[in-house]
């Protein structure tokens, strides 16, 4: 797979390669086919055709007795609730109408595994592996030599779209991104780009500006990216210096919809993120997310994606938003102490990057 053509600095490279590759994951067993997708009831993603004018989208929209409810402006499409028509029959409907160029269920996403708090270094062994944990010993991303070279840069701003970001603990509370533009209560969009107090980033799934996690696995996530290190508190991340900008679309029960991972993406691209973390998956083929991550590749960021916890093969049983064939996206496996693929990780050849 292609990395965009821009240098892409050594801390972020260093992220990259960290990503869901030493997280031992606990899940129960897949199933032997894949359940029906789920989506958001009452909901579809829908862009019109280059040809479809004002009027023509507004008798498609009475047809359906449909309303939009957000905008989904960077790839152009809208999301709309139905109270006319199912989804499904909205979908086979209209999915071949001349004024349509696509139209698909708000899918659901899940974030992928538990993650466990890790409360020193010394357990972090896919940083510096000794045995500790009874793996095989420099099973690791030898961190304490590439700390020698970098830890981090604090310009480099990295996406977490996950649960939300606890941008208060103490070991992340300096490597948050704080938006400079925004005064921060006033109740003012200071800056105009579209949200009001964006401080710390957005909470799409809430469509609020607290994007504070009430999960925890966006908060553990950040933590290996950025946790702050050599300060004597809790663990240390992979870049002790960078900016973490908390972009919530997965709610407390670790669940989201396409339209809100969209909505991340696209406030990622508007305040010149260079690479997203993206720990989730498990929704079907979605054009509107596909497109909304070709965006962001033609902006230059990276899009680090878990390669999935089901235990199958991504060539034969593809995972999204792992599997879109994008130049940007870096599919990422995990793997145990004793430098074996993890039991439930995904795998593939062509699919799966690291």
């Amino acid at each position: 797979m292609k990395r965009p053509s821009s240098a892409v600095p050594f801390s972020i490279l260093f992220v990259a390669i960290l990503l869901l590759t030493t997280s031992t994951i606990a899940q129960t067993s897949p199933a032997p086919d894949p359940p029906r997708p789920e989506y958001v009831d009452g909901e579809v993603i829908i862009k019109f055709s280059k040809t479809t004018g004002p009027s023509q989208a507004s008798a498609l929209a009475g047809e359906m007795n449909a309303a939009v409810k957000k905008e989904l402006r960077f790839v152009g499409a809208q999301l709309w609730t139905l109270s006319g028509i199912s989804v499904e029959d909205a979908v086979a409907r209209y999915g071949g109408d001349p004024r349509v160029e696509y139209i698909e269920p708000n899918y659901m996403w899940y974030a992928d595994g538990t993650f466990p708090d890790d409360p020193s270094f010394n357990q972090l062994w896919g940083m510096h592996n000794s045995g500790q944990t009874g793996g095989v010993p420099d099973v690791d991303i030898d961190a304490p030599e590439a700390l020698d070279i970098s830890t981090g840069d604090s310009t480099v701003l990295v996406g977490v779209i996950d649960t939300g970001v606890d941008y208060n603990h103490e070991d992340l509370v300096a490597n948050m991104w704080v938006n400079s533009g925004e005064i921060p209560g006033n109740g003012i969009d200071d800056d105009g780009n579209g949200y009001v107090d964006d401080v710390h980033g957005w909470d799409f799934a809430n469509d609020d500006n607290d994007p504070m996690d009430g999960h925890g696995h966006g908060t553990h996530v950040s933590g290996t990216i950025g946790g702050v290190g050599n300060n004597g508190i809790g663990i240390t991340g992979v870049c002790w210096n960078i900016r973490i900008v908390a972009l919530k679309f997965l709610n407390d029960s670790g669940g989201g919809s396409s339209a809100d991972a969209i909505g991340c993406l696209d406030y990622a691209t508007m305040v010149g993120v260079r690479l997203t973390n993206n720990s989730w998956g498990g929704g079907p083929y979605s054009t509107a997310l596909r497109d909304a991550i070709a965006r962001a590749d033609t902006a230059g960021i990276l899009f680090i994606a878990a390669a999935g916890n089901d235990g199958t093969n991504n060539d034969t049983r593809p995972h999204y938003p792992s599997n879109y064939p994008l130049d940007n996206i870096i599919s990422v496996a995990n793997i145990t102490s004793s430098d074996n693929l993890s039991s439930l990780s995904n795998w593939g050849l062509t699919t799966v990057d690291l």
